[in-house]
């Protein structure tokens, strides 16, 4: 009788955040493409239902450790990716409790009278010191654990101080990929072997082609794209960054469209706590004077075809730019450090970093003189070094 092949996937696909959603929907398809027998089930640290906008469901971290202990056959984790090496119980609780988010400013002195990470692990029914940071040794019926698109640009050396075992734990991976140089870097001064490959959300291209979005989108989203294909300017920025500048931004993003005859098209793509997208498109929308549409209510599928069917992306968001990396659409990243960090990685030249919000004008216009040839070249090298990520990790869950 065959081994039976359990794969358990676990990351911050319990809110809406474009990047943690699509992280699930791509490592199932890519394993499916071997046609080896699998069961699969999701987790998240509460249980919750994106469904309805294209996310996984997912069961909790207790039913997580319960299936680490309990299940039989050839079991595997796989941590989906994102900056989960570095992320803590304090964090997630951050972006999970709007209760606990109103504390933040005081966080800094609070933790000098109680361990708030402890307090959040405890809240959050965690068993580990950091919740996605762990080895096959810690569960009785886990066989591997695999990193799959780690990031960790902005790391701080300090972490290792704080987490004692860190180290440790993260040498015993079985698999660990790491998404860019910098996070390369970071954990190699630790002594940590890493394997770099693309983020593997670069693969929904080979998945999702335009055609088959097409079908899945909203009637609003159809019937935009089908009167603006690749006339208008895809923005989206996280709300921290956008306040005390909706005004610069506004007049940016007008100057775009008024020289290239772009439409604007303003579309959230994190309305988790903490990103808050669509607040900040709310209050730069009315700022603006060309032509220009602000989406609500958005699925996964709505964001990826708007994005695959603009005529350039510009945003904070590192899986906004990578959607457009994968359905070869120029882009201009904004701002934030980690993209940059993958820009700088994986980039075409000349739009491989990121921008100050005064330089989105210039950027869009280098952007668009990008030949699309470039583009091309650029995402077929990292599909095939994404797919060679796979092939390792496919050794593991299909022994």
């Amino acid at each position: 009788m065959a081994t039976q092949n359990h794969i358990l996937i676990i990351g911050a696909f319990d809110r809406f955040n474009y990047g943690d959603l699509l992280f699930p929907i791509v490592i199932e398809a890519q394993l499916a493409t071997y046609r080896q027998s699998f069961d699969v089930r999701y987790f998240g640290i509460i249980e919750s239902d994106l469904s309805a906008l294209g996310g996984k469901p997912t069961e909790n971290i207790q039913s997580f450790y319960r299936a680490c202990r309990e299940t039989t056959g050839h079991t595997s984790v796989i941590v989906a990716g994102g900056e989960a090496v570095a992320v803590t119980w304090n964090s997630l609780l951050l972006a999970l409790s709007g209760t606990f988010k109103r504390t933040h400013r005081f966080h800094h002195y609070l933790n000098k009278i109680i361990d708030l990470n402890a307090f959040a692990k405890w809240k959050l029914h965690g068993e580990t010191a950091l919740p996605f940071v762990f080895t096959a040794s810690d569960f009785a019926g886990v066989d591997r654990v695999i990193f799959n698109s780690l990031g960790g640009s902005e790391m701080a050396p300090a972490t290792f101080d704080r987490f004692g075992e860190l180290r440790d734990k993260l040498r015993g991976v079985d698999y660990f990929a790491v998404r860019d140089e910098a996070t390369q870097q970071h954990l190699t001064k630790q002594g940590i072997d890493t394997h770099l490959y693309p983020d593997s959300a670069i693969l929904m291209s080979n998945f999702f082609p335009v055609a088959l979005l097409a079908k899945r989108v909203s009637a609003q989203v159809a019937e935009y794209v089908a009167a603006n294909r690749h006339r208008y300017v895809f923005f989206q920025i996280k709300n921290n960054h956008a306040k005390t500048n909706e005004l610069q931004i506004a007049k940016q993003l007008d100057a775009i469209a008024s020289q290239t005859g772009l439409d604007l098209c303003l579309c959230p793509i994190g309305k988790a706590l903490n990103h808050d997208d669509h607040l900040a498109l709310q209050r730069i929308a009315p700022l603006l004077e060309q032509p220009s549409t602000l989406f609500g209510k958005v699925t996964v599928w709505d964001i990826m075809y708007l994005i695959a069917n603009a005529a350039v992306y510009v945003g904070t968001s590192l899986h906004g730019a990578i959607t457009a990396m994968s359905f070869a659409v120029p882009y201009v990243g904004v701002a934030v450090p980690k993209l940059h960090s993958y820009l700088q990685t994986w980039g075409v030249d000349s739009i491989n970093h990121t921008v100050p919000l005064t330089g989105i004008y210039e950027a869009v216009d280098r952007a668009l003189a990008i030949d699309r040839k470039a583009l091309e070249q650029s995402r077929e090298k990292q599909l095939k070094a994404a797919e060679a990520s796979f092939s390792h990790i496919r050794q593991l869950v299909f022994p």
